[in-house]
């Protein structure tokens, strides 16, 4: 006979302890991520006055509401997301391996911002099939320590979670570390079969756009994703 007092107890317990610290740590990612778009805005006015001398060549910043934010650089957008869950992580994932984890599991509940790459012109255009790509995830939890997956320097500058703390300084770090990362990837011509054929309506439409699927190429692969592709 299952004892209903016992899980009625639990189920009490759990909303009192987990679901209150879930609440906090999604509360507190908020916080990080209005100060991370305050961060970009700032990051985004010093570029721009120092290109500004420069034909066509812009900086730019703009929030898209509560969740989201861009900026617009060159021929590239970052859009930063932020998602309104709170993240656990599978027992393979290597934040196990910490002590900082180890001596509380609940450190280990992160808010997760992600920042992706688009083609400034893919949005210019309303070219609604091309592709942008996760660049990084940021992992924020309830005292503000931080870690950073991605490739280059967003995999392995910010991985010191327990210690680092995703104050402006660590966040105008990650902004430019991104940023940079975009810039050092062209776009590269889609593989030819993928585009062998062409609609007649996209032929006509072709005065206004190029209604074909472009993105930079720009695979990664985190840790735990052993099907992802280089």
């Amino acid at each position: 006979m299952i004892d209903t007092k016992e899980q009625y107890n639990s189920i009490v317990s759990s909303l009192k302890d987990k679901s209150t610290y879930k609440l906090a740590v999604l509360k507190n990612t908020k916080q990080q991520f209005d100060q991370l778009k305050e961060e970009a805005e700032k990051l985004a006015e010093e570029l721009c006055a120092e290109v500004d001398c420069v034909d066509d060549i812009t900086v730019s910043f703009s929030s898209k509401g509560e969740f989201q934010a861009e900026i617009r650089f060159g021929e590239d957008i970052i859009v930063l997301f932020l998602h309104n869950d709170v993240f656990d992580f599978e027992k393979s994932h290597s934040i196990w391996k910490r002590s900082y984890v180890e001596e509380d599991r609940k450190h280990a509940y992160c808010g997760m911002i992600s920042i992706f790459n688009f083609l400034k012109t893919s949005f210019d255009m309303n070219r609604a099939e091309d592709v942008g790509y996760l660049v990084g995830r940021i992992f924020i939890n309830r005292d503000s320590h931080y870690f950073v997956e991605g490739k280059k320097q967003l995999g392995f500058l910010y991985n010191d979670f327990g210690t680092a703390v995703f104050d402006r300084t660590a966040m105008r770090s990650v902004l430019m570390s991104a940023i940079q990362y975009c810039q050092e990837f062209d776009l590269l011509t889609p593989p030819f079969n993928s585009v062998s054929q062409i609609q007649v309506g996209m032929i006509l439409d072709i005065s206004n756009r190029m209604n074909v699927k472009t993105g930079k190429r720009l695979g990664f692969q985190f840790s735990w994703d052993a099907e992802s592709q280089e």
